[in-house]
């Protein structure tokens, strides 16, 4: 049985403690600037320190050997003080210190093992192309740049230069494209357009006039560029995935999109598990949660691969199934980031009768609900009938 790795963080930003065991599928939750995205990017740092200082000195960034520098140009600025003399970081039992992830020799051949798509993928379009890594300010996160510059060069590679980008035969399972395309698309495809001045994404139904990116619904322009993420993750043919990629990062996965896209995207999270890759999610939706308690339950309890297909109501063809079959069998984990705790609290569980309050509200995410419900229950009990009145 595999082990799964460890990662434990004290006084790092926000952080004052965590330790996060990584599942096939962990779920990060908690309020805003709670560390979820710190531990990440810490998580991306460990791992590709050298594929990253490799890119920002081909880009012509130079920290001059300063950790401080270094810390700036990948949290962005302001960040420079996140590493303090009580800061300690252990990954898979290993001490790690911040001077071993800033390097003083730079390696070209470096590559990276872990895919970052970030919160603020929608500012990586702009007018509907994606951004070069050099357009953005010295004092952006590194991961919005790195994941801006990764789509413009796949866009750049001719993706969309045969047929549209979307839907696109042999990139997702069928199940897949129908429920992005009931999702998210509708009857529109995602296509690109080259008849003006600059290549741009556009959406477009039959013959219609093309419609440019900024009357996109909020939805489609924030989907769009993970959209485009998850095609370098999931290349057509008999390639499965990206060989040196292991590890997928997808912030906020939810953002913007109807319930209804929200399942579709976390369906696609099950096939890149599905492909080998091991996902991490940060979210504020309860969305989220519910498939994890699902799918726990069916694990648990020996469940089938039927169970998972009418959770996300897909067809059973045998590629589904395939991906049903597999999620049955891996681990999920779900911890809980609070400002007013000392420690991140594993709540992987989700057990509603469990002595923890964050697993008992599903860290926070289901705290109105549960409120208002008993409100109302109290109101109608005690309310006067009309005619009281």
């Amino acid at each position: 049985m595999k082990t799964n790795p460890v990662l434990s963080v004290t006084k790092l930003g926000p952080i004052q403690q965590a330790d996060v065991e990584f599942g096939d599928l962990t779920v990060l939750v908690g309020p805003q600037a709670s560390g979820k995205s710190v531990l990440l990017q810490t998580l991306k740092l460990i791992l590709d320190h050298s594929a990253i200082a490799s890119l920002l000195r081909k880009q012509g960034y130079d920290w001059l050997g300063k950790t401080g520098n270094f810390l700036e140009m990948y949290f962005g600025e302001g960040m420079d003080n996140l590493w303090s003399d009580g800061t300690k970081i252990t990954w898979r039992g290993k001490p790690i210190s911040i001077k071993s992830m800033v390097p003083r020799r730079v390696r070209a051949s470096a590559r990276s093992s872990l895919f970052y798509v970030p919160a603020h993928r929608v500012l990586t379009l702009k007018n509907g192309w994606p951004r070069h890594f050099g357009d953005y300010s010295p004092g952006d996160p590194y991961v919005v740049q790195d994941f801006s510059e990764r789509l413009r060069l796949l866009m750049e590679a001719g993706l969309g230069s045969g047929g549209a980008i979307f839907p696109q035969l042999g990139r997702l399972t069928d199940a897949t494209r129908k429920l992005l395309q009931r999702g998210i698309f509708g009857d529109f495809e995602l296509k690109l357009d080259r008849n003006g001045p600059q290549k741009r994404l556009v959406l477009q139904r039959g013959k219609e006039k093309p419609l440019p990116f900024m009357v996109w619904s909020a939805g489609q322009r924030e989907f769009s560029p993970l959209l485009l993420g998850l095609y370098q993750l999931m290349p057509s043919g008999k390639v499965s995935r990206r060989k040196e990629i292991d590890w997928v990062v997808l912030e906020e996965p939810e953002m913007g999109l109807h319930p209804r896209a929200i399942t579709a995207v976390l369906f696609l999270v099950l096939e890149l598990m599905n492909r080998g890759y091991r996902v991490c999610l940060s979210t504020h939706s309860p969305h989220v949660l519910d498939m994890v308690w699902a799918l726990r339950v069916f694990i648990e309890r020996k469940g089938a691969p039927v169970n998972v297909l009418n959770l996300f109501d897909v067809p059973a063809s045998p590629k589904n199934s395939e991906i049903a079959a597999t999620t049955l069998q891996k681990s999920l984990k779900v911890y809980c980031f609070n400002r007013d705790h000392q420690k991140t609290v594993d709540i992987s569980g989700l057990n509603p009768d469990s002595e923890k309050p964050e697993e008992v509200n599903w860290g926070g995410l289901t705290e109105f609900t549960a409120r208002a419900s008993d409100v109302v229950a109290d109101f109608v009990a005690n309310a006067p009938t009309i005619d009281d009145k």
